[in-house]
């Protein structure tokens, strides 16, 4: 009789203690909350790349293509939500040099160089986020040299002021470090300088290829 009531209640406290465990709630797996890249902050960086220009003097054309590579710095915001603003700067050197004949207003033919040394402008961007990565637009003031020599055994050398648009596509490769690829169109415009007492007409305007990285701060 007690062997009976003994096995029946090992039996009872077997069941009671499996159905315990079904009812012990199941362990909690943690949840990864992967938190949206935030574009806003300082950045400055550097960028390389293709100036290919089209000057012009009187009827000349001058156009080739030289190296561009320079700093660039600037702010991005980020509203609650994918649109980014921002203000850029940037100055470059430019290799961009060309020579070519030219006949002036007065009949004189002459072996003439066109140069652009360096560019600079001030900017404003718009973008839209996809997390790490932005395609943005741009646009704003391009400010640049023109040297001409060899008319009339003159030269000629100014900054000229004009305008830039442009867009590209930039990627947070991490927190900090960002990389990018953007093409800009550069309209310096026409100007008129006298040479040796003969008024002549230029013009320069180019498109810019160039990759760049920055450190966001």
């Amino acid at each position: 009789m007690k062997l009976a009531i003994a096995l029946a209640s090992a039996a009872l406290l077997t069941t009671t203690s499996a159905f315990a465990a079904d009812l012990a709630p199941a362990p909690v797996e943690p949840v990864v909350v992967i938190t949206p890249y935030n574009w806003t902050g300082f950045y400055i960086g550097v960028h390389v790349g293709a100036d290919i220009g089209q000057g012009k003097v009187d009827a000349a054309d001058f156009n080739g293509a030289g190296f561009l590579g320079g700093i660039h710095a600037g702010y991005n915001y980020q509203f609650d939500g994918p649109w980014v603003v921002g203000l850029e700067t940037d100055l470059d050197y430019s290799s961009f040099s060309k020579s070519e004949t030219v006949t002036d207003g007065a009949g004189g033919v002459f072996r003439a160089k066109f140069k652009n040394e360096w560019q600079g402008s001030t900017r404003a961007r718009v973008g839209y986020a996809f997390d790490r990565f932005l395609p943005y637009i741009t646009g704003g003031v391009a400010y640049g040299d023109e040297k001409i020599s060899g008319l009339g055994g003159g030269s000629n050398s100014n900054t000229r002021v004009g305008w830039t648009v442009g867009g590209g596509l930039e990627y947070a490769l991490y927190d900090n470090w960002l990389v990018r690829g953007e093409v800009r169109y550069v309209d310096l415009g026409s100007h008129n300088f006298n040479i040796a007492g003969t008024r002549h007409k230029t013009r320069f305007d180019s498109t810019n290829l160039t990759l760049g990285v920055s450190y966001k701060f």
